[in-house]
């Protein structure tokens, strides 16, 4: 840690008399490689680099980032933006109290990610490409992408945090075509760690699962538009889980609005449900989640969190600021994607596990009898303040008198977020492929790493098509 430069920015920035403040100095590897058609589309390496500056006087914050050497002029911009705030201010913000921290440590690399040239990298995303070669292969993505984030955060209460946190991501889309019908799947492996990810899974497996998913999807029969019983793997777990519910979990939302507003300690879901934010999720086979954080962006250590616990709202997920407003302890839930941005509530691995009598996946089959097996969740819509969801599908399996039958093209799901929680009747408590469900959650123009493939969710009846 540059001690200096820190102590001179907090010492300039105590000047001002301010209640609390805190800095953000980075210094940040950044790759990304994109190629379609095994041409090179877009091919970007560069450090980012800069110091953001919160301060919190007279009950409003005041933000503002710039260059490392021009902290003087930040600290100014950032009073001036608290001035700003200070006309506007609805309400006094205060902060909850937390342990003061003081921690130096480094994200584990197997094979380091500066050890690898840029050729190879390039060669990476080509080898991808290859592998969804096929006639009916229309159009072939491959996204190489890694980071390397340098980070200080340093505190005027005393919290000194300095760490390096590296993820490297790998991913495949394919487009199959034939006649007028058109299918786009995707294949992607990601994890908090170095280029051992390549060792662990090979770009030619990321692409060919991708093409075989374009291939046997295009092929299948549609399905029957309508309302059924269903299986939800651990992808769809976790993107109902962070989409559908958790959004509507992060305090700042619902101190205000929302379908999840007043209604702590209140049932909201199946008594089998329980619903889980963990900041410290443990390593799946030696492989990191990828929203896994030692702390949050406000020096608060990263937890486990039971939002939802045997069907009772228990927590919201917070910051420092809302913990103090709802009279409680902060989440580790405050986070911000680079120096260039304030710090909001964000979710890490977030995920829906069993409160009571768990289930295996063959017994969740059996449960519902008579539906389908859904699988590969992705994109969709999501509104937290109506509680409605629509969610991507990429395969589709009947189950006939519990077991997995034939297999039907990509679709969609959509339903009521608090009604679907009261229709789970089963769930598995085995957690998935941590490799699979790698995502970047966007809000507030920010975007950070989340993750969180769990177990199969049986529920007792869902809209697909």
């Amino acid at each position: 840690m540059n001690e200096d430069l820190v102590n001179n920015v907090l010492k300039s920035i105590e000047k001002e008399k301010v209640t609390y403040a805190d800095i953000r100095i980075e210094n940040s590897l950044m790759t990304q490689i994109r190629t379609v058609n095994k041409k090179v589309e877009r091919s970007t390496t560069g450090i980012e680099s800069g110091i953001g500056i919160r301060i919190l006087k007279e009950g409003a914050w005041g933000f503002a980032f710039g260059p490392i050497d021009n902290f003087t002029d930040i600290i100014k911009m950032a009073v001036q933006a608290n001035k700003l705030n200070l006309k506007h201010k609805k309400e006094e913000i205060k902060l909850a109290e937390i342990k003061i921290v003081e921690d130096d440590f480094e994200g584990k690399q197997k094979k380091k990610i500066d050890d690898v040239g840029f050729d190879e990298k390039i060669q990476m995303t080509f080898e991808t490409d290859k592998a969804q070669e096929d006639e009916k292969i229309k159009s072939r993505t491959s996204v190489y992408r890694e980071v390397l984030k340098n980070v200080i955060l340093a505190t005027t209460e005393g919290t000194r945090i300095n760490y390096s946190v590296p993820y490297v991501r790998l991913g495949a889309i394919s487009v199959a075509r034939e006649g007028n019908e058109t299918i786009e799947t995707y294949c992607i492996a990601g994890h908090l760690g170095g280029l051992e990810l390549i060792d662990i899974r090979a770009p030619q497996e990321i692409g060919d699962k991708a093409k075989e998913r374009a291939l046997e999807g295009l092929k299948a029969p549609k399905l029957k538009n309508g309302r059924y019983p269903v299986v939800l793997d651990g992808t769809i777990n976790h993107l109902f889980a962070h989409e559908a519910a958790g959004h509507s979990a992060e305090a700042d939302l619902a101190k205000n609005a929302g379908i999840l507003k007043g209604k702590l300690g209140k049932r909201i879901a199946h008594p089998k449900v329980d619903m889980i934010d963990d900041g410290r999720l443990k390593e799946v086979d030696n492989i990191v989640h990828f929203g896994n954080i030692k702390y949050d962006d406000e020096g608060v250590l990263g937890q486990r969190n039971h939002i939802i616990r045997n069907g009772i709202l228990e927590t919201y997920l917070h910051d420092r600021a809302t913990a103090a407003y709802f009279g409680t302890k902060p989440t580790g839930n405050s986070r911000v994607e680079a120096y260039n941005y304030p710090q909001i509530i964000r979710m890490t691995n977030t995920f829906i596990a069993p409160a009571e009598d768990p289930m295996n996946h063959e017994e969740l089959l059996e449960l519902i009898k008579n539906g389908y097996l859904l699988m590969q969740g992705g994109g969709g819509q999501v509104s937290p303040i109506e509680g409605t969801f629509n969610f991507g599908v990429g395969e589709v399996y009947e189950v006939k008198n519990g077991e997995i039958g034939q297999r039907y093209r990509p679709t969609t799901l959509a339903g009521n977020t608090l009604e679907t929680l009261n229709k789970i009747i089963g769930i598995s408590p085995e957690m998935g492929d941590p490799l699979v469900s790698t995502g970047f959650c966007g809000k507030g123009s920010q975007s950070v790493p989340v993750a969180g493939t769990a177990g199969w969710i049986a529920v007792k009846d869902i809209v697909i098509g």
